[in-house]
Parts: structure tokens; C-alpha cells; sequence
């Protein structure tokens, strides 16, 4: 773990805690109530405009590592891509409370990369696990209901699992934070600190919300913008957009078929979170294939 420290907060660092204290302003003394269906509808633009575009990036993340060079290659990428995803949809059809669980054990080690080379690994993924966790621990009723809505009845059960692993997360959140503040790693104890207040504070949907599309789509997005060289940048901000607008239209068939007699609360739910979750798997597939690569040096 490093233990320098830029003397200027990252901009996604200073754009999350700015809006988690908002959010705590306005839903802690006053309490402010947000209908279910608003909450889902704030999540699925916020997620559509600032955290679809980061995995969109992923077919010149795999043609810079080598996976694939030309016109046959980006095909075949991309069909393997939807037949990964496509098998993520089949596994949550059929078996939704462990394809639930399966995907939160995964977004835990994902979510973990928002801190590498700022955190030891262990404390990455400590961080990471009390970041999914801490909602059901401080709101289990809450977040057994959107499980429900994601899994059926297992999804309570996974709820149930999850607020468990939060108790312990929580205390391990706290050696993290503390080590952080004595290693002078700013931004880390800020970031890990407005979660920690606002999983307390605010409702999971919102707090998810935040955090995906405020700290963690930038970072990865100006992650591979860095990476690639000036001239690039343009053809990266246009993929980018075809991309999620392909990903939208998909979405949106699915739910021209789904809609006759659905609740829009509950669709819109399954869309972002399945959906998100069918990305995921052969976003962080990707992921761990180029970090292996660097590993190897080949």
C-alpha cells in the first residue's frame, strides 16, 4: 500500500462527498421522504447517463490489451461478451437467490479496484464488502424488499446473510479508515467515511446511486481515459455513447415485451440491477483477464 497522498482531492473524491453531505442534509434531521418509484426512476437515469458509459469502454480496454485486433476480432469479443451475459440472465432465472448472492460476492471484489494502489488488498476488499453490506445492517427491511423484488423469497434469505456480514464489515471499515487517516491517505478516509454515513443515512437505492454513479463510474471512466492517448479520446467518448445507447435499446425491448400488466417500480428495478449484473460478470471477466496479463508481463 502506498502511502503518499496527492495534495488535491480527487475530483470524484470532492463530487461524491459533496453530494453524500446533501443527501445527508436534506434526509437526516428532516427527513425527507422519497416515493419507492422516484427512487427507481432517479437510479435508472443516473445509471443509464453516468454509469452504463464506464463498461462501455470495454472493447478498446480488450483491443489495447490484445485480445482482439481487427473487424473479426471486435465481433467475436462482443458476442462473447452477450453470450456471458446472456448466461448471467439464465443463471437468475433459474436460480435467482444464489445467482443474487453470487453477484454481490462479485461486485464486492469489483468494487474493491475503486481503492488499488491506495489500499492493500485485504483492506480494498474489506472496504468493498462493508460498502454492499452496510445498507442491509442499517436498513434490512428496506433492502429485503428490494431483494425480494430481485429474487423472489431467497432474496430475503440473501438480505438476511448480508445484514450478518455488514455487523463485522462495519468494525472492519473502521480499522480500515483509521489506518488510513494515520497513512494520510485523504481521499480514502473521506470516501470510505461518506459511505459509511450515508448507508447510514439515506435510502440504499439512493446510496447506491451515489456511489456507483458519482465515485465509481468516474474513476474507472477516467481510469482508461488516461490510458489512452489524446488523439484516441474522441473515438472512446463516441463508443461510449453507442454502446450504452445500444445497451438502452436492449433494455428497452426487453421491457416493451415485460410491460403489459408489470408494476413499472418493480420493472424498472429488475432492469437496472439484473441488468447491471449481466454487465458486470463480463466487465470484471475482462478485468481480471488484462490485470493478469500486466501480472505476467506478456
Amino acid at each position: 500500500m502506498t502511502s503518499t497522498e496527492t495534495k488535491t482531492l480527487p475530483a470524484e473524491t470532492r463530487v461524491f462527498a459533496i453530494a453524500a453531505a446533501v443527501a445527508v442534509a436534506l434526509l437526516g434531521p428532516v427527513s425527507l421522504p422519497i416515493p419507492f418509484a422516484v427512487q427507481v426512476t432517479v437510479l435508472a437515469a443516473a445509471v443509464v447517463v453516468l454509469g452504463l458509459p464506464h463498461g462501455s469502454l470495454d472493447p478498446w480496454i480488450a483491443r489495447r490489451a490484445g485480445l482482439y485486433r481487427r473487424g473479426a476480432g471486435w465481433v467475436g469479443f462482443n458476442l462473447a461478451y452477450l453470450a456471458l451475459a446472456g448466461l448471467v440472465l439464465l443463471a437468475w432465472w433459474f436460480s435467482p437467490g444464489p445467482a443474487l448472492a453470487l453477484f454481490l460476492g462479485i461486485s464486492a471484489w469489483h468494487f474493491s479496484g475503486d481503492w488499488d494502489g491506495r489500499l492493500a488488498p485485504w483492506q480494498r476488499l474489506l472496504a468493498a464488502t462493508a460498502l454492499l453490506s452496510m445498507p442491509a445492517l442499517f436498513h434490512p427491511q428496506s433492502v429485503s424488499d428490494i431483494f425480494a423484488v430481485l429474487s423472489g423469497t431467497a432474496g430475503r434469505a440473501v438480505a438476511e446473510g448480508l445484514r450478518i456480514v455488514g455487523m463485522g464489515a462495519l468494525g472492519g471499515l473502521a480499522v480500515v479508515m483509521v489506518m488510513a487517516a494515520r497513512q494520510k491517505q485523504h481521499s480514502v478516509f473521506i470516501e470510505l467515511g461518506a459511505l459509511a454515513v450515508l448507508a447510514a443515512v439515506a435510502p440504499p437505492l439512493v446510496y447506491f446511486t451515489l456511489y456507483f454513479c458519482l465515485l465509481h463510474s468516474p474513476r474507472h471512466l477516467s481510469s482508461v481515459f488516461r490510458q489512452a492517448a489524446p488523439e484516441e479520446r474522441p473515438g472512446l467518448a463516441v463508443d461510449a455513447t453507442v454502446y450504452t445507447l445500444a445497451t438502452l435499446a436492449l433494455a428497452g425491448l426487453i421491457a416493451f415485451f415485460a410491460l403489459p400488466g408489470a408494476d413499472l417500480g418493480r420493472l424498472g428495478l429488475q432492469l437496472v440491477f439484473i441488468g447491471l449484473a449481466a454487465l458486470t460478470v463480463p466487465h470484471m471477466a475482462l478485468m481480471y483477464w488484462v490485470e493478469r496479463k500486466q501480472a505476467l508481463g506478456t
